[in-house]
């Protein structure tokens, strides 16, 4: 854990003496507050869910293109090679990178809390909605990481790694949209189980389901797994 630790603080340098984590929070702030506006004006309750739901869409493009130059640009810059040989773990290598974009992303989540404030001044809005509302970002933002460090680690050139992330997260959100002009109740309840909006919705409503919560994990711990095989064979080419 150590050694992941040590990892993570590094990669979270790299992000803050670059550009990357200042654009990413500008743009994901300025979706923030427009998404919140937007709620405000067509909901007559107090709550964010339409900001969270149309948020959750933006980090899976947004968190893709973050985690692209994980281990594409290591690879491009031929680094790569002397973290294979570094006494690093390779979990530990990835735990880290994961562990460091995960912060960001957490870092983003707490730049938006005084969205409720403002509900709170004006209103009364159901705090267990809301705090439910943020684990599940907190989740999404678990499971897009995962899926884009697995891009990451498949593709060389880091613009095609964040492109692919999200072309393998998107099945998983359209799932969802697709439920809706199914009758097959087969593939209606399949694609309703492995789709995003089903496992998220019941956060936005307060409502933490343990199955929901071990969705999202076993989601992220499979990519971090194939991220794992990806770079395992890749050693020994």
């Amino acid at each position: 854990m150590r050694s992941a630790w040590i990892v993570c603080k590094k990669e979270l340098e790299i992000y803050f003496l670059s550009p990357l984590a200042y654009a990413f929070l500008g743009v994901f702030l300025l979706l923030a507050g427009l998404f919140f506006y937007i709620g405000l004006t067509v909901s007559a309750e107090p709550n964010i869910r339409i900001m969270a739901t149309n948020l959750s869409l933006s980090l899976l493009f947004l968190l893709p293109l973050l985690t692209m130059r994980q281990f594409a640009e290591e690879r491009r810059t031929g680094t790569f090679e002397l973290l294979m040989t570094s006494p690093l773990s390779l979990w530990s290598l990835i735990m880290g990178k994961w562990l460091a974009s995960l912060l960001l992303c957490v870092l983003l989540l707490c730049g938006t809390a005084f969205f409720p404030l403002i509900l709170s001044y004006y209103g009364s809005p159901d705090w267990g909605s809301i705090i439910g509302t943020y684990l599940g970002l907190l989740f999404c933002s678990m499971s897009f990481i995962s899926a884009g460090l697995f891009s990451s680690s498949m593709i060389d050139e880091p613009v095609a790694a964040g492109l692919g992330g999200t072309l393998l997260l998107l099945p998983f959100w359209l799932s969802g949209v697709a439920v809706q002009f199914l009758d097959d109740g087969i593939v209606r309840g399949f694609l309703k189980e492995m789709s995003f909006l089903n496992h998220l919705e019941p956060f936005s409503k307060g409502l933490i389901d343990s199955v929901d919560c071990l969705w999202f994990i076993m989601f992220t711990f499979s990519f971090l797994a194939l991220t794992w095989r990806s770079i395992e064979s890749r050693r020994w080419r």
